[in-house]
């Protein structure tokens, strides 16, 4: 299945791309994240809880910075197994200014195996746009938070 979009957040890039790299942001954001612990540089390893339409779980996961170049890009190679099934991806992440702000351009492809692959493609696809959603949502309520303590903290 391939993902693809875009998002614009209104801070400066290299804000955008220190809060994406910071392990304890993204457990906020991750939809279902209970833990995410460094397994090594640019690594962690994940215990997400999730469900996929009727496809309830627990995963265990891994996930990996690759390729990265602040502010400008890096890739994302996230594996995850549970009783439900396992799903592979990789995700490309670009960031650039623009609006006063910076967009954050993604794409990539993922694969779902057993009980969570037979929920069928077309509702996999809405269920990978409703997370990324979430994810976003919650992105963007970090970025507003340390824009809000950048604020507070001048004179």
């Amino acid at each position: 299945m391939q993902v693809k979009g875009e998002q614009v957040l209104r801070a400066p890039r290299p804000v955008v791309y220190d809060l994406l790299m910071d392990p304890e942001v993204l457990s906020r954001c991750i939809p279902g994240c209970k833990a995410l612990r460094q397994a090594g540089d640019g690594a962690y390893d994940a215990e997400l809880e999730l469900g996929i339409a009727s496809v309830k779980g627990r995963y265990t996961g891994h996930v990996e910075i690759r390729d990265a170049r602040r502010p400008e890009r890096y890739t994302l190679v996230l594996s995850g197994q549970g009783g439900p099934g396992f799903v592979n991806a990789e995700l490309r992440f670009s960031l650039e200014e623009a609006d006063g702000g910076t967009r954050l351009s993604y794409e990539g492809e993922a694969q779902a195996g057993g009980t969570i692959a037979g929920v069928g493609q077309r509702m996999l696809g809405g269920v990978a746009k409703l997370i990324t959603g979430q994810f976003f949502s919650a992105l963007t309520r970090e970025v507003e938070a340390r824009a809000e303590q950048g604020e507070a903290s001048a004179p």
